[in-house]
């Protein structure tokens, strides 16, 4: 007998080869009685014919699977808790608690002007108060018609400006880098060289004034016509354009 310790092992590392062994042996064992099934040789009644001896055991176990889920689908609803109606609907807790008063509104507070100054006042202070009453009212005036005059858009009232001659189509931003495109009609090529760069450089004098830092100019193709200087000032009018 040795008197050495015997060898260590993992047994998380010996479980994992038994189970493989295990898988083997069923596998084996498997292949073995599927093929006795094949040769006939697993028992079988003596009503059954011999011929379909192969066949009774898978018929018997799909059988016995078709039973236990048939089984399974009709107890399954039978075992789940049944609901419990709700106690009180809204209109019952509405009845409960009796009719809603209705609620007379709130007079709306008017402001209106004096009739008659008392008359004990000097005439020049009734003059003073009546003007001082007079401007309120036209600072309340000037600030309700601020109010109800209709939103324009800064970027469709550029394309509109009189200074654009009718050369901008369209306007579309790019807020999250800073862009502002303006699509060109078709007469902008027309221009001489010098006319283009005059009009690209005041278009980006717009866009700055609206807070855009770039600028694109875009053919009805939606080809680049003109674009900001990436290095220094002023605005690059691409010539040859195809």
């Amino acid at each position: 007998m040795s008197e050495l310790p015997a060898p260590y092992r993992n047994p998380w590392r010996q479980l994992g080869d038994d189970l493989r062994a295990i898988g083997a042996d069923t596998r084996l064992r498997s292949w073995a009685l599927w093929r006795r099934n094949a040769q006939g040789q697993l028992w079988s009644p003596a009503w059954w014919p011999s011929d379909l001896s192969p066949l009774f055991w898978p018929l018997l176990i799909g059988a016995g699977l078709a039973l236990l889920l048939s089984a399974l689908f009709w107890l399954t609803p039978r075992l789940q808790p049944s609901v419990p109606p709700p106690a009180s609907t809204a209109s019952e807790q509405s009845l409960a608690l009796g009719p809603e008063l209705p609620v007379a509104p709130e007079p709306a507070a008017e402001a209106e002007l004096p009739e008659e100054l008392p008359a004990e006042l000097p005439k020049e202070m009734q003059k003073q108060i009546s003007a001082e009453i007079s401007d309120e009212f036209s600072a309340e005036g000037e600030e309700l018609d601020e109010v109800s005059e209709p939103f324009v858009d800064p970027l469709v009232e550029l394309i509109e400006r009189p200074e654009a001659d009718g050369l901008l189509l369209a306007a579309q931003a790019v807020p999250e880098q800073s862009l502002l495109v303006l699509q060109l009609r078709p007469a902008f090529p027309a221009l001489s060289p010098a006319e283009q760069q005059r009009r690209a450089l005041q278009w980006q004098g717009w866009a700055a004034d609206l807070g855009y830092d770039h600028l694109e100019l875009r053919d009805s193709r939606s080809g680049l016509v003109a674009r900001d200087a990436l290095v220094g000032e002023g605005m690059i009018v691409l010539r040859d354009r195809s």
